[in-house]
């Protein structure tokens, strides 16, 4: 019954795969357009209010809140070692801060290892899909939007796991292990599937790949509601453009992740998490990662997370699956960017829009800091970069003002944690993040454009923003990357751990320098053994961080490379 529900799983994930490379590529030309308007910075305390407001309403139109298979840590608070191996639901109240974008409740969950031996690994995951920054684009069918606008149901993920019950963004070997007629059908799609290094997969057809130990580690999952990439504190007001001066139609949108992972974190380490897992009293490993807009989540909440949960002794790694920090300075509210600028470093109009809404560089109001028993909401109202600043006792600049860029969120990660292991994998060929940071008139050189010329317009922009994150990453002796060419089939060529390990191999032969300048073994493997590098508790002199960066190549003559090529001709991903 499980592996029908498996392959149900897998069916309608690459259905929702299709449509959403469908919808990430419209066939409308970008036009030149004027940039939003930023509404001023809300006190925390109107966004405790908003919160409290939103909560109110909608626990007063619940009439249950359980489903079938469903967990739910109980008022007395939760117990470690009770439900093992079962997703556990925990709703933060109103009180904590933490949000959904609409200011409805913020959700957690959590599965304990039964396995004794891998209860202290702890994986924590961040659910990715999308990101919006105006009242456009948080519209719930926005067509470059984020997932969840609405907010979070009860019971998002529930009973025996993620593969059969709950939103298919968060399905992905890194977390939940695939039956044999999965793997069998990931080959038929993608030719040789995971964890194997020859290419007889034809007489391997039905075996199993190797899964992950994460799969049996114990995890944190951060559904994702905020529309920003769980990286932002601000709170704001948009107008609608169809109505402007309409009070009644203002969009109150509090961009939240930020205190959402700083509520989970303290509410972790209230309740004794790591010290309840391990006789230790620490953990033994522990990773951070997410997919997509998850993969920007993990990265730029790390040293709050590590701070948090990892003790002196922890083994600690980063997985940023497609979640580049593509390079840009970033710009002042409303200064123009020179074309050369522009030119140089094409992301750095959607980092001066995006930085801007979702308070990067905020700041508390006075009114966050004499409200009487309320000292919290200072912290609330400081943006990221002051936490960054706060957590890693070093300067992070990446402003045009100050000299600095977007890569240095990267370089402080690893100056700051040398024993540390950071990873990033990314198609070279990602068509959705090339539709979000090079959309509408952000840059000349897709004005104007529709179709397949606009997507390769966007994707040019892609690769030559990748050649300068490998610019930034190459010398970093603890911050590897992984990029493989394409696989198109599943959202466009979009987070290399969808689904299956399928079909992101790369090879390169023995005694040549790798990406970082190397002289290495050969390497002939997929994102897995990408994760399982990152994952060693080796020394970095003896098992040196992973850069590869796989060649340009045409789909191979199977399912995917059929399928791929008729949505080419019939122009599918735009």
């Amino acid at each position: 019954m499980k592996q029908v529900r498996v392959l149900w799983k897998i069916a309608a994930a690459l259905a929702v795969s299709l449509s959403v490379a469908a919808a990430s590529s419209a066939s409308t030309p970008e036009q030149e357009s004027s940039a939003p308007t930023l509404s001023a910075q809300r006190s925390r305390a109107d966004a405790q209010a908003f919160i409290d407001e939103a909560t109110r309403k909608y626990n007063a139109g619940l009439t249950t809140s359980a489903k079938p298979g469903q967990t739910i840590v109980p008022a007395a608070g939760p117990n470690w070692s009770a439900d093992l191996d079962t997703w556990v639901e925990y709703t933060f109240p109103a009180s904590s801060g933490a949000s959904c974008m609409n200011g409805t409740p913020y959700r957690m969950y959590y599965k304990v290892s039964s396995d004794a031996g891998m209860r202290d690994k702890v994986l924590v995951d961040f659910e990715g899909g999308g990101a919006c920054w105006d009242f456009e684009s948080c519209r719930p069918d926005a067509a470059t939007g984020a997932a969840n606008p609405d907010g979070l149901p009860s019971g998002y993920i529930q009973g025996d796991g993620i593969v059969s019950n709950t939103a298919l963004l968060l399905t992905s070997p890194v977390l939940e292990g695939n039956t044999l007629l999965v793997e069998a059908a990931a080959r038929l799609l993608f030719g040789r599937g995971s964890g194997k290094l020859d290419d007889g997969w034809w007489g391997r057809l039905w075996q199993t790949t190797t899964a992950p130990e994460t799969q049996k580690w114990t995890k944190v999952v951060f559904p994702y509601c905020t529309g920003d990439v769980s990286a932002g504190a601000s709170f704001r007001a948009f107008d609608d453009p169809a109505a402007p001066g309409d009070a009644t139609k203002t969009k109150y949108l509090n961009f939240n992740g930020l205190n959402n992972v700083r509520a989970a974190m303290k509410f972790l380490q209230d309740h004794q998490f790591t010290q309840s897992l391990s006789q230790r009293g620490y953990l033994q490993q522990l990773l951070v990662y997410g997919g997509s807009a998850g993969g920007y989540s993990a990265q730029f909440n790390y040293p709050m997370i590590r701070q948090a949960l990892a003790g002196e002794k922890t083994r600690v790694a980063l997985l940023n699956d497609s979640g580049p920090l593509l390079t840009a300075p970033v710009y002042g509210t409303g200064e123009t960017i020179p074309a050369a600028d522009l030119e140089k470093t094409p992301a750095a109009k959607f980092w001066q829009l995006a930085s801007h809404t979702w308070g990067f560089f905020q700041q508390p109001l006075a009114a966050d800091l004499r409200v009487p028993g309320h000292p919290e909401y200072a912290e609330q109202a400081s943006g990221l970069i002051a936490r960054w600043e706060k957590t890693t006792g070093k300067k992070v600049d990446i402003t045009k003002a100050t000299g600095g860029t977007t890569g240095n969120f990267s370089k402080v990660l690893s100056q700051r944690y040398p024993v540390d292991r950071f990873g990033l994998s990314t198609f070279q060929q990602d068509q959705v993040i090339s539709r979000f940071f090079f959309i509408g008139a952000q840059n000349a050189e897709v004005v104007g454009l529709e179709g397949s010329a606009l997507r390769d317009a966007k994707l040019k922009l892609f690769r030559k923003e990748l050649d300068l994150v490998r610019a930034d990453l190459g010398p970093l002796p603890n911050f590897g990357y992984y990029m493989p060419w394409s696989r198109y089939l599943v959202i466009g060529s979009h987070v290399t751990t969808a689904l299956t390990f399928a079909g992101t191999e790369t090879t390169r032969a023995a005694n040549i320098r790798d990406d970082g300048g190397r002289i290495q073994p050969a390497f002939d493997g997929d994102v897995g053994h990408f994760l399982n590098n990152l994952l060693s508790v080796n020394t970095l002199d003896a098992e040196p961080v992973l850069k590869e960066v796989g060649p340009e190549k045409a789909e191979s003559l199977n399912l995917a490379g059929v399928v791929g090529w008729l949505l080419a001709l019939f122009n599918v991903f735009g």
